[in-house]
């Protein structure tokens, strides 16, 4: 499956959406990093939409830790959000214990609704 990645302001247009479909993994980290980076450098608020990733490995996993760790450690720590839906990767992020850590949320409004909560 292809892997494509699309970035928008979102909610009052100080977060990021980034939503993911396809295979998250290591040959397709390289083209999520950019979008990503927008939002911890720019220390903006971010949910990332994975209910149409099909697939997500490990290095998948790191660079989403990577990303939610680059939010909490900014001058202004930013929240990080995903939107599962009913995506096949859901169980991964129960059975690695991320959603402990990581919020998951089944719509993107749901999500929106919580990072307003936050700002």
């Amino acid at each position: 499956m292809d892997f494509e990645v699309e970035s928008s302001p979102i909610g009052d247009g100080n977060s990021i959406l980034i939503a993911i479909a396809g295979e998250l993994d290591l040959a397709s980290c390289e083209r999520l990093k950019p979008a990503a980076d927008e939002a911890v450098f720019g220390q903006r608020p971010l949910i990332m939409d994975l209910s149409k990733c099909t697939f997500i490995d490990s290095s998948g996993l790191r660079l989403i830790l990577q990303i939610a760790k680059g939010l909490e450690e900014g001058d202004q720590p930013q929240p990080m959000a995903i939107v599962i839906g009913e995506s096949a990767t859901e169980k991964l992020f129960s059975v690695t214990a991320i959603d402990q850590s990581i919020p998951l949320f089944d719509t993107r409004e749901q999500a929106v609704e919580w990072i307003d909560a936050r700002q």
